[in-house]
């Protein structure tokens, strides 16, 4: 079977998933619609794009009882990239069949896989595959008041200890929200009265999947999912977004996917998938 033959879509779709103990992975409608809208994407190829940025991985696109699931081909990918169960992995429809992962291991923190993790702009980078500093946090109750930022991501030193050691260091969302943030030993929380009121504002859940992004100068974005279940993650509509934010914010350059667009055929060859990477390329993302 081919891919669909959509390929001007321009649309990202992307979910977070769980990763289960289980050999294949089920995906929800909305991303298998992306490999054909009739049948949901039964029997269609998708495109791994492996996160070193060079290989691409076809995985094949099936369905049973419970739904999609990328199927022959998932195992193998999993295994070269040393993926765990329990990892989350964020998934993401770029165009053509193509398919993109970010994986985030035990330590919540973004698996580098050989990329640049870096807070400078595109235009600041000489390697054209790059990506922010980012962490992921599966909410809990206690988190709603003070959530704590993963131990390895301070490690990793993205944020500075200058910035930390402030008498008052403070993390803004979206140039307008500024969030305290408190050191208690080697451990940072977001926490203050605009701790709550920036989840509620958002409708951010005790049960949602938070994804958040350094863009460098204590500024942060942020991502949300609805967590149904551990391995089922849908994603919301609370998150931040470029547009939203003040030109004039150079140091929260929003990540993005550029892409340079050509007019496709109807043909229903790999040949589509194949001038669709040719001319894809991952900034920051």
């Amino acid at each position: 079977m081919g891919l669909s033959s959509n390929c001007a879509k321009t649309i990202k779709i992307q979910q977070c998933v769980k990763l289960p103990d289980s050999k294949y992975l089920h995906i929800n409608d909305e991303l298998a619609g992306c490999f054909g809208t009739e049948d949901h994407g039964d029997g269609r190829t998708a495109l791994v794009l492996s996160p070193f940025g060079k290989n691409v991985w076809p995985v094949k696109v099936d369905r049973d009882a419970k739904g999609a699931f990328l199927g022959d081909g998932w195992p193998q990918f999993v295994a070269a990239h040393g993926i765990g169960v329990g990892w989350y992995l964020v998934i993401r429809h770029e165009g053509c069949g193509v398919l993109t992962l970010k994986a985030f291991d035990a330590s919540f923190v973004i698996k580098e896989f050989g990329l640049t993790i870096t807070v400078l702009s595109p235009a600041e980078i000489e390697n054209a595959f790059a990506r922010k500093p980012q962490f992921i946090v599966p909410l809990q109750r206690s988190f709603m008041e003070k959530m704590p930022i993963p131990p390895e991501f301070l490690q990793r030193g993205y944020i500075s200890e200058e910035d930390l050691n402030r008498p008052r260091p403070i993390a803004t969302f979206l140039t307008s929200w500024h969030i305290e943030l408190k050191k208690d030993g080697p451990n940072v929380f977001f926490t203050g009265s605009e701790w709550p009121k920036f989840l509620a504002y958002f409708e951010i859940a005790e049960t949602d999947v938070l994804l958040i992004k350094y863009q460098g100068c204590m500024n942060f974005s942020f991502e949300t999912f609805q967590n149904g279940n551990n391995e089922h993650i849908e994603e919301k509509t609370s998150s931040s977004q470029q547009s939203e934010q003040s030109p004039a914010a150079q140091c929260q350059e929003e990540e993005h996917v550029s892409t340079r667009r050509r007019t496709q055929n109807n043909g229903k060859s790999m040949k589509q998938a194949s001038t669709f990477l040719k001319n894809y390329i991952l900034v920051i993302y």
